[in-house]
């Protein structure tokens, strides 16, 4: 359905490594504030990719990017805007999850080996090559179905630890 599209969409874009960087959002906001930006942000970006979704099916074609959409509608020069975008934001997020990747793998090289001896960059690096790895080994998208899955579980494991490491954290500040 264009829902699970949406969501699919919603995930990939307002996805895990989001979280890892929920400073810039919940000290300026308060938890309060910061909690219900962070829903109401996915809410709106789910609403929106579920919309975008829909007009894949447009002038009696169908198109399955957003850069055939957009040129079809407003024409050449806005389908290679639409293009860039894309890419920029494509980098933006792999970025993200490298970090993450990077962030989680020495978190837990410290607890079992706390010398100091790697860095974060060695970490990230580390993750950078598993990430190019994988990218090498699917062979088409087709492939991805089953990672997409495990992706959107792993991802929601991910933010609800998160999410009640943070609340225990906020509230043991609050009572001490």
């Amino acid at each position: 359905s264009w829902f699970q599209v949406g969501f699919v969409l919603t995930t990939g874009i307002n996805s895990a490594y989001v979280l890892g960087y929920s400073a810039a959002v919940m000290i300026p906001l308060g938890w309060v504030g910061g909690v219900v930006g962070l829903i109401l942000a996915t809410a709106i970006s789910l609403y929106a990719n579920a919309l975008i979704a829909k007009l894949h099916e447009f002038g009696g074609k169908r198109h399955i990017r957003y850069r055939d959409l957009a040129g079809f509608i407003y024409g050449r020069k806005a389908y290679a805007l639409t293009w860039a975008l894309q890419y920029v934001n494509l980098f933006m997020i792999n970025v993200g999850y490298v970090i993450l990747a990077g962030q989680a793998l020495k978190a837990i090289y410290i607890l079992f080996r706390d010398d100091h001896e790697m860095k974060l960059p060695y970490f990230i690096a580390i993750a950078g090559f598993a990430c190019g790895i994988f990218a090498i080994g699917i062979p088409h998208l087709s492939a991805l179905r089953v990672w997409l899955g495990f992706s959107t579980f792993f991802s929601l494991v991910y933010i609800v630890i998160a999410f009640v490491l943070s609340l225990r954290d906020g509230m043991a500040t609050c009572y001490s």
